[in-house]
């Protein structure tokens, strides 16, 4: 991989966890798109970069590696101060949250937004295993696209599977664009690069019309999408801040944020609950704000992340902890 391509794909999956860092802080985004944009954008990099490393057995020994690991070890971490605080004050834990049985029962863990993780691996499962039956990518699409209607239909009736199995089918349509856009020049330098702004200002626009004139909902940890607007709304979203990554390549802090974007993605939701509650409780009005909560949040991600690599470079994607 060149150094341009890895400083593109940082910096669009730095975005994306802003994004999802902010919303989660409760920080509002007005931007046509931008509020909808974030877990679309991480199942089509996923696809981008699909690889069968050569079988199903060596990519599944690769995904449980680089994400059921990861996603366990911060699983079962988060629920330690769960009990803990149930035990000892009952009255600070506000969560969804039940136990550490949740895996299987709950859509909400402790430590919530880790649901992408098990979401993310079975997308590769899906897949891995749809090509290593069908080699026609036409027939391929076609499969992805009834599965993806499936996952949607499951959400509409309400269906509950475990371990979001069920919302990997919804998505399964964003991770198979990924795999073909990866066929496509997108990644490198090329001709039609000149042509970028057009496009990025042309994908914005249509992204604006479609937030202003449809209806559209996309909440995929709950498996809920609502109007067909939606999936053209993520789409022109997706490759219009895919592109305008290709134009700028890199601002530090934030490719910073995407090239360890699983330590910000696992460990935001454990700093910025009790940075709520202390700034709940100080008596500095201008400190009580969701912009501070978010700022403190992703100051304290940045500071952790460097010894979340040197230390447990096993449990955030850094080397495979399975030979």
């Amino acid at each position: 991989m060149s150094v341009q391509r890895v400083d593109f794909v940082d910096l669009a999956k730095g975005i994306c966890i802003f994004l999802v860092v902010i919303a989660h802080c409760k920080v509002p985004v007005k931007i046509p798109g931008l509020e909808i944009v974030r877990i679309p954008l991480y199942f089509v990099l996923a696809g981008l970069f699909y690889k069968d490393y050569g079988g199903f057995k060596e990519l599944l020994l690769k995904k449980t590696n680089r994400i059921l690991v990861p996603f366990l070890f911060f699983y079962l971490i988060a629920y330690i101060p769960f009990y803990l605080l149930k035990y000892f004050s009952p009255q600070l834990l506000i969560t969804d949250a039940g136990g550490i049985l949740d895996l299987f029962i709950n859509r909400q863990f402790f430590n919530g937004p880790i649901w992408f993780l098990l979401a993310l691996f079975w997308c590769n499962i899906y897949y891995a295993l749809i090509r290593g039956v069908i080699k026609n990518e036409y027939i391929v699409l076609c499969i992805v696209l009834l599965i993806g209607f499936l996952g949607y239909h499951l959400g509409r009736v309400n269906f509950f599977a475990p371990l979001f199995m069920d919302v990997a089918l919804t998505a399964m349509p964003f991770f198979c664009f990924g795999t073909w856009l990866k066929k496509t020049p997108i990644l490198y330098h090329n001709k039609y690069d000149k042509y970028n702004l057009f496009w990025v200002i042309l994908l914005y626009l249509i992204s604006w019309f479609i937030s202003d004139n449809f209806h559209f909902r996309l909440s995929l940890h709950y498996n809920k999408i609502e109007g067909i607007a939606t999936y053209f709304l993520a789409i022109s979203s997706v490759l219009a801040i895919l592109l305008l990554c290709k134009m700028i390549q890199k601002i530090p802090i934030i490719s910073y944020m995407g090239r360890y974007s699983i330590v910000l993605l696992c460990t935001h939701h454990l700093f910025y609950r009790p940075i709520k509650v202390v700034l709940d409780k100080q008596p500095y009005q201008w400190l009580d704000n969701v912009y501070m909560v978010a700022f403190l949040t992703i100051i304290c991600c940045l500071a952790i992340t460097p010894l979340c690599v040197r230390y447990i470079p096993y449990f955030v994607a850094q080397k495979d902890l399975i030979k």
